[in-house]
């Protein structure tokens, strides 16, 4: 009971900071120009200066290489997970110009602008270091397999340039170098000068309310009519709340990992719908809206959902 009561108390805190950023939304305060402001702040500045204050804090050389084995259950994971939903697509007869775009919202989770706030908030700053691991195999699969399966929901043909070199720049994004440089500081043995340490500190503090504030923003500017419950819909619930979080606990059983590593995997795992997908799929000419009605319908259901996985990781 002490477990759900915790939990409920981590998520209430996210529950109230979009609270907030849907009041000042409804105010006028925000629109849509002020979330593409946030989402540029944290992609671009906070989050990679979190990445490297949160490994440098959190990370010791011998620490890092024992972690890195980790990497190889969401990796597997979130693989498997695209196969599984790339055919459920199939089996289900979903549009051919959504099957790859549902395949990435099946298996791949929103592991920065909900996950971050969602694991520091359920299991403390002790996590971040777990929740980054998570996050390096969750953008490499994605702006690989993922945009590649959405490239290819629209086009027969793709040139080598436009997915090798525009893929390559994609994964060495600003957060994703954040992280290599923190692990380059923490294998050099490099120290950070405590004034800019510091200063990097104060910034990357900024990520957790900026990326809820530009949840709540969306969720604002969503028209619910759009929403439909159909076939489409419950697989994309089904994988991101049931499948993928799965695998990683029965993986867990053939690749042990510590209790706390595991424990926020699984919560990553379940995160809402990547909020990349209707990015990449306006992008490309693809079905935009249907992957804003799952990022915004996932993220409110995650919230009522984490609780109860919460107290299913406490069990097992």
């Amino acid at each position: 009971m002490s477990t759900f009561l915790s939990a409920i108390q981590g998520v209430l805190e996210i529950v109230i900071i979009l609270i907030v950023g849907y009041f000042l939304s409804k105010k006028g305060w925000f629109d849509i120009n002020t979330a593409d402001l946030f989402a540029k702040l944290v992609l671009n500045l906070s989050l990679p200066l979190n990445m490297i204050v949160n490994l440098t804090t959190f990370f010791k050389r011998e620490d890092l290489i024992h972690s890195a084995k980790g990497l190889i259950i969401p990796f597997l994971s979130i693989i498997i997970s695209y196969i599984i939903g790339y055919n459920l697509a199939l089996i289900f007869k979903t549009n051919k110009y959504r099957r790859g775009l549902l395949a990435g919202m099946f298996s791949l989770s929103n592991s920065i602008f909900i996950g971050l706030p969602m694991s520091q908030a359920l299991f403390g700053e002790i996590a971040t270091p777990y929740t980054l691991l998570y996050y390096m195999a969750n953008t490499t699969i994605w702006w690989t397999i993922g945009v590649y399966g959405i490239i290819l929901d629209t086009q027969e043909k793709i040139g080598k340039g436009t997915f090798y070199m525009e893929t390559l720049k994609r994964v060495f994004n600003p957060p994703f170098l954040g992280f290599l440089i923190g692990v380059i500081l923490i294998f050099s043995n490099l120290k950070i000068p405590p004034f800019i340490f510091d200063s990097f500190k104060m910034i990357g503090n900024l990520t957790t309310p900026l990326s809820l504030f530009y949840i709540s923003i969306i969720i604002y500017q969503m028209d619910f009519k759009k929403f439909n419950l159909d076939k489409d819909t419950i697989i994309t619930f089904t994988g991101r709340f049931i499948v993928t979080p799965l695998l990683v606990i029965i993986l867990n059983y053939f690749i042990p990992l510590p209790k706390l590593m595991r424990d926020v995997f699984v919560i990553m795992s379940a995160m809402p719908v990547m909020v990349n997908s209707a990015i990449v799929s306006r992008i490309y000419g693809g079905d935009y809206e249907f992957p804003v009605v799952m990022i915004t319908y996932t993220t409110l259901l995650s919230i009522i959902i984490m609780p109860f996985y919460m107290v299913l990781i406490k069990i097992i």
